[in-house]
């Protein structure tokens, strides 16, 4: 109720300055110019009456998509059909028996069906229509509402899971209203923002408020780079349009933040940059496909930075790279940094998959990486993602074997080398190399920063470590330099990255 009142506050005190002015001018009266010590407000833009032109002319393209999914027959039936044969054989049951007999019957023809409800947009004058996948994702049945009440039956042209955005058409003679995309990136905190859907069902429905946050990251995965608004988005209104105060359409409603399930001011919309991206390859060839690189890649901490002697944090640290996937065919190894790609900045790892996803099939560019201290540039042919080549990596500790007595101690650590006889007790793969962990001490910093027995340290500051000697002419070098030794460690099927002090 504060910001409320304090805006009520505001348009009043405009209102009166308006007022003001014009009895001025009414009268004639000179008004005192202010004196050097007064501060003027001067607006950059003006406050207008309302909204209600610019609505009038979006309303027509908005439309309400109600969604059908048949469940088939319905074998939950409400009556057993067991009853029947519990019943006593006795002309005083018979009457009951038909009943019971035809209600069964009944229940064993109903259809399930399930419906949802939510919003999209007229993009073109023959039918194209924006909504979100999981408005009428494996639907059997797609109604399209317009404004004025006519309905169609809707087309599925494509869904994309990735990005919740999809595309359907409808076919009809009369001329279509559609609105047009407008560039998000354009898009400041404190716009104005104007919602149009169908929140819980009740038809058109219009909320105005403000641009919040751009860029936001609400876990959820490639598609996390959302503008968030304090316009009133509720059930209902997903799929549905964010326009700017022109009319042009900068993000599609997605998502809410909600204790409730209604809105509290906090609405997340997939930006017009990315949608057209999107649904230009769902117009053009029903599905979408993204560049890929072959890589898991994390975070370069401020530590991470200075152990490898960077500057500063950026980029996208390597901690895999697939078997014959582009990234190892151009060359990029376990550890490297990358920091450009396609001759765009990489300055957080967050940006590298979004780049790559957004880069042609087939496109030969150049990957930027650091590597023990020296930048390099690689080419690197992109390759197409496919769904199988998201997986989910084991990063649990490897299981405990008899002991093993270490060859050496070095920071809390008890350290053997690998040799084929403790690989294959071990079940660790013949292409690795490295420092088995086989003791730790639970005081150690590496046992504090998650080192387990049973880890393979793979490399210390980004250089190959088979053996302890490896290891000790690191360590020394660090000691001297900056204080600062960075492991890359194997665990299981993923690998991770640490840094522990020298001291």
């Amino acid at each position: 109720m504060k910001k409320i009142s304090l805006f009520v506050c505001f348009c009043a005190a405009l209102f009166a300055q308006q007022n003001s002015a014009f009895a001025a001018k009414k009268t004639s009266k000179t008004v005192a110019a202010p004196t050097t010590n007064e501060v003027v407000y001067s607006p950059r833009q003006n406050v207008t009456s309302g909204f209600a032109d610019i609505v009038e002319d979006l309303l027509p393209a908005v439309v309400n998509i109600s969604a059908t999914q048949d469940l088939g027959a319905n074998n939950g039936s409400l009556i057993d059909p067991s009853i029947l044969s519990d019943l006593p054989k006795s002309p005083i049951f018979e009457d009951f028996r038909s009943q019971l007999e035809e209600q069964l019957r009944s229940q064993q023809n109903v259809r399930k069906k399930v419906s949802s409800i939510g919003s999209g947009f007229i993009i073109s004058k023959d039918g194209f229509i924006v909504t979100n996948g999981h408005v009428i994702d494996d639907s059997d049945d797609i109604t399209v509402s317009l404004y004025d009440g006519t309905k169609f039956k809707a087309k599925l042209i494509g869904i994309d899971k990735k990005t919740d955005l999809a595309l359907i058409k409808i076919t009809t003679e009369k001329e279509l209203k559609f609105v047009k995309f407008g560039e998000s990136s354009k898009a400041r905190i404190g716009d104005w923002s104007i919602v149009i859907g169908n929140p819980y069902g009740l038809g058109g429905s219009v909320s105005v408020g403000i641009i919040s946050a751009r860029g936001r990251d609400i876990n959820n995965g490639q598609a996390d780079d959302f503008i968030q608004t304090d316009a009133a988005i509720n059930k209902g209104n997903s799929g549905g349009p964010l326009f700017n105060i022109n009319g042009e359409v900068i993000g599609v409603s997605t998502a809410i933040f909600s204790p409730s399930g209604g809105s509290v001011g906090i609405g997340f919309a997939t930006p017009s940059d990315n949608v057209q991206q999107i649904i230009k390859q769902l117009r053009e060839q029903g599905e979408v496909t993204r560049g890929w690189l072959g890589v898991s890649v994390q975070d370069v901490t401020e530590e991470i930075a200075q152990s490898i002697k960077m500057d500063k944090a950026k980029g996208a640290f390597v901690n895999e790279v697939t078997k014959d996937g582009p990234a190892e065919k151009g060359g990029i190894l376990p550890t490297d940094v990358i920091i450009k790609f396609d001759e765009q900045e990489v300055n957080e790892m967050k940006m590298l998959p979004k780049i790559v996803a957004r880069t042609a099939i087939n496109k030969i560019v150049n990957v930027t990486v650091i590597r023990r201290g020296k930048i390099k540039v690689l080419k690197v042919k992109v390759g197409k993602m496919k769904d199988e080549e998201t997986k989910k990596t084991d990063n649990k500790p490897a299981a405990k074997k008899q002991n093993m007595k270490p060859s050496a101690q070095i920071l809390g650590l008890g350290l053997v080398e690998l040799n084929d006889k403790i690989k294959k007790e071990r079940n660790i793969a013949n292409n690795v190399d490295g420092l088995l962990i086989v003791d730790s001490d639970s005081k150690s910093e590496a046992a504090e920063k998650g080192v387990v027995v049973g880890d393979v340290i793979l490399s210390a500051n980004q250089a190959p470590v088979k053996s302890i000697g490896d290891l000790q002419k690191i360590l020394e070098d660090s000691k001297k330099s900056t204080k600062k030794l960075f492991l890359f460690v194997k665990r299981g099927g993923s690998n991770y990255a640490l840094v522990l002090s020298t001291n």
